[in-house]
């Protein structure tokens, strides 16, 4: 008769062979990150400073932040253009009449005494690609008086978007390239052609712009 001899295994052998067969304890899998905190709207501040800049007005909403251009107070000018950029995560928003522009009242955008409905008035907006917003708002008749540029001259404003997957508390870079306002002396007249073409000539600008955050 043929006796059958066990033969004891090593401590590390019978763990590897214990864990090649599914044996042995597992550690839980780590946890998966939180969700980032998603925006649900903007945050705008105001820029310090009594120069030409882009502020606040009361009617902004929270996904919708409606900016003012206001100038120095006492300098008086015919009118002004800007192009502003935008980030992801922004739109430019349309007023009622499809324009990213809206008209305050201050300059006068139709010839003097003018009753025709369908004549075109001094005011333009559109959005190119980059989200380049480009706005100007001039005064039609240089004879008429320049303005006071102290005040709300026009408005445009700015649209959350949604769908960008921003993160709450994210800053948002908003930037001016290129501004340019008519001056008051613009509407003096004279019989000297070269000043004439000289006077017509718009003087740039800096507009100071906020800080704006998603939130």
């Amino acid at each position: 008769m043929r006796i059958r001899t066990l033969s004891l295994l090593s401590p590390s052998l019978a763990l590897l062979l214990g864990l090649a067969c599914g044996g042995g304890s597992h550690s839980a899998a780590p946890a998966p990150a939180p969700a980032p905190n998603p925006a649900q709207g903007l945050t705008y501040t105001n820029p310090t400073g009594s120069g030409w800049r882009l502020v606040k007005d009361p009617s902004s909403t929270t996904t919708k932040i409606v900016l003012n251009l206001v100038g120095p107070a006492g300098l008086k000018t015919r009118g002004v253009g800007f192009n502003l950029q935008a980030p992801a995560g922004v739109t430019f928003a349309a007023f009622s009449d499809g324009l990213p522009i809206h008209d305050t009242g201050v300059y006068q955008l139709q010839a003097l005494g003018s009753t025709d409905p369908s004549e075109p008035l001094a005011i333009t907006g559109g959005v190119k690609k980059g989200n380049l917003l480009s706005v100007g708002i001039y005064q039609k008749d240089r004879d008429q008086a320049a303005q006071d540029s102290g005040v709300a001259l026009c408005q445009i404003a700015l649209q959350f978007d949604a769908a960008a997957g921003l993160k709450a508390g994210t800053a948002l870079t908003l930037s001016i390239p290129k501004a340019k306002a008519i001056p008051e002396d613009i509407g003096a007249t004279t019989d000297d052609l070269w000043t004439l073409d000289k006077k017509m000539r718009m003087t740039d600008l800096s507009i100071a712009v906020g800080t704006l955050t998603a939130n």
